[in-house]
C-alpha cells in the first residue's frame, strides 16, 4: 500500500453561486498537522467537507495514497471525520452511540468503547443519555471516535468548540500522539491551539478569486 499522503490540487469550492476557495493547493504526508484557518464565512467547513468527499468540488482534485478521491468511500475506511456537530442520538447513552458508530464503520477498532471514552475524560458519563449532557460533554463523546478507530487520516471541524481547559489539553495530547505516530491531521478552526509539532496554517480568506 502507498504511504499515507493527501494531495489537494487546484481545488475550487463553491456555495451556490459564490466561490469560497479558488485554486487551493497543498500536500500532507505522514506526520503532518494542517490548520484550515480564516474568519467566519471563509469556507472552513465547506472546504473540509469537500476534502472528506462529502461535497463535490467545482474543480480540482483530491488524491489519497496516489488515487483520486471522488467520494467518502474513496478513503476506504482510513478517514476519521468529526464534524462541527456531535452527530449523536439524544436518546442513546455514550456507549450506545459509539457502539452504533462501530457498527457503521469499516475502519478497524483501536480500543474498546469504554477505553475511548476514558481517553477523553468521559468515563463517568458513559451510561447517561446524551439528552442529559452538556455541550462540552457531548463533544467529548464525539471526539472519542478519534481513538476508537485506527484511521491514519483525521479531519476535524472546530473540534475545540464547547470544551473546557482540561478537555482541550486532552485533545491536544491526542492530536500530538496521532501525528507522532505518523498520522495526518487536518483541522478547520479559527481558534489557537497548542502542539509539539510543526503546524502548516492555510488562511482560506486568501484563496478566493479576485473580483
Amino acid at each position: 500500500m502507498a504511504a499515507s499522503r493527501l494531495e489537494v490540487r487546484a481545488l475550487v469550492v463553491e456555495r451556490g453561486q459564490h466561490t469560497l476557495v479558488d485554486g487551493l493547493d497543498f500536500e500532507a504526508s505522514a506526520g503532518a498537522l494542517v490548520q484550515l484557518a480564516g474568519p467566519n464565512g471563509s469556507g472552513k467547513t465547506s472546504v473540509l467537507r469537500t476534502l472528506a468527499g462529502l461535497s463535490v468540488p467545482a474543480a480540482g482534485a483530491i488524491v489519497w495514497r496516489g488515487q483520486r478521491v471522488t467520494g467518502a468511500a474513496g478513503f476506504a475506511g482510513e478517514l476519521n471525520f468529526i464534524g462541527h456537530l456531535p452527530a449523536l442520538s439524544a436518546e442513546l447513552d455514550a456507549c450506545e452511540n459509539l457502539a452504533f458508530q462501530v457498527s457503521l464503520s469499516c475502519a478497524p477498532r483501536a480500543c474498546s468503547v469504554e477505553q475511548a471514552l476514558a481517553s477523553l475524560g468521559a468515563a463517568r458519563i458513559a451510561h447517561r443519555p446524551v439528552r442529559q449532557l452538556s455541550a462540552g460533554q457531548r463533544q467529548r463523546i464525539a471526539l472519542a471516535r478519534l481513538v476508537l478507530f485506527d484511521s491514519p487520516l483525521w479531519m476535524l471541524d472546530e473540534p475545540f468548540t464547547a470544551l473546557d481547559v482540561a478537555a482541550r489539553r486532552l485533545l491536544e495530547t491526542i492530536i500530538d500522539a496521532h501525528v507522532s505516530a505518523g498520522g495526518i491531521v487536518i483541522i478547520a478552526t479559527h481558534q489557537e491551539f497548542a502542539s509539539a509539532h510543526r503546524l502548516v496554517r492555510i488562511d482560506l480568506s486568501r484563496t478566493r478569486r479576485c473580483a
